[in-house]
């Protein structure tokens, strides 16, 4: 054998044992980490038989508190629902709002677990122009009359400057409440002192009254149309000059067309006046249900074996955080 045939061999010996010996470092190394994780465990288990007797206590309190969870940790049920004050109510919506978040706080509402109650205008810019053209519709004379007219302002974006949250038409209404509610109920309490009130059932009376009149009136001149209409197909001409309504009486064409387009403005007229009478049915019209949007709690899963788990990862973390303290205290007389 060559001396070079022995050389290589010895490098090949020694590439063996250097790899034999990473080999027994990664071992170790791995040895190390089990034992390490496998004196945690044991460590934690003496932990837990040590203060076995403190984590059942804790455990049982918390199952006992699950069982009995309802009326310690309540459930917060929210509520939505969007109304229409009609007759000027927005204002005192708003104030009974008001007074129903005060009765509250004392714990006096008639609504039960009420929390509270809140309400808001629903913005846009489509019904902002409509307030502003309908506002301009109901005041003729804008320099007397003691309206947001009376600013002087000459765009629409300073209108709705001027604007509150009793302006606008539609709000939403959001309510809180430890108990679960019925629509009836929420209706009842919001809607209902609207309808009762004296003043404001007797201006809703008023204001159908003249809508059924407005009705009558409509009817009465389609009727007078229809007679008229009737008249001309037989001839007969001496109706239409002792007709009130104003047509064109050129020639027999012209009145026709004048009285079917009398008509048909007349049936969109009557159209809008039924339309009208639904919406001011009520003091407060009710544009979508109370529903119920959700609910939520401190704690979402309520049972009581989830009680008891959060019992036993509670007295961990507390036995946890006596060691860390203990060792504190230790730290501290060592370096002292």
């Amino acid at each position: 054998m060559t001396k070079q045939n022995q050389n290589h061999e010895v490098n090949i010996i020694d590439f063996f044992n250097y790899l034999i010996n990473i080999v027994k470092k990664i071992g170790t190394k791995i040895i190390n980490i089990f034992e390490k994780i496998f004196k945690t465990i044991l460590w934690f288990i003496i932990l837990l038989k040590k203060y076995f007797l403190f984590i059942l206590i804790v455990v049982i309190i918390s199952g006992v508190l699950g069982y009995l969870n309802k009326g310690i940790i309540p459930i917060y049920y929210n509520y939505d629902m969007i109304v229409e004050p009609n007759f000027n109510s927005s204002k005192t919506l708003y104030q009974l709002i008001d007074s129903y978040n005060k009765l509250a706080a004392n714990k006096e509402s008639k609504l039960k677990g009420l929390k509270n109650i809140s309400i808001q205008p629903i913005k846009s810019l489509t019904e902002e122009l409509n307030i502003f053209y309908t506002t301009i519709k109901n005041n003729d004379n804008i320099v007397k009359n003691d309206s947001i007219f009376s600013k002087n302002f000459e765009l629409i974006n300073k209108f709705r400057q001027y604007l509150v949250d009793t302006d606008y038409l539609k709000h939403s209404i959001h309510i809180t409440s430890t108990n679960k509610l019925s629509s009836e109920e929420i209706k009842n309490e919001i809607l209902s002192p609207f309808e009762n009130d004296p003043f404001f059932s007797r201006f809703k009376e008023a204001y159908l009254n003249s809508i059924d009149t407005k009705s009558k009136i409509y009817k009465n001149e389609l009727k007078i149309i229809d007679t008229l209409l009737l008249s001309i197909a037989k001839g007969d001409k001496s109706k239409i000059s002792a007709s009130s309504l104003s047509i064109n009486k050129d020639s027999k064409t012209n009145v026709e067309q004048d009285l079917l387009n009398k008509a048909l403005k007349i049936t969109q007229l009557l159209a809008d006046t039924e339309v009208e009478k639904v919406q001011k049915s009520q003091v407060i019209t009710l544009i979508s249900e109370p529903q119920l949007v959700d609910n939520n709690s401190l704690i979402t899963n309520r049972s009581t074996y989830s009680f008891i788990l959060y019992g036993f990862l509670f007295s961990i973390f507390i036995i946890l955080l006596i060691q860390f303290v203990k060792y504190l205290n230790k730290f501290e007389k060592k370096h002292s």
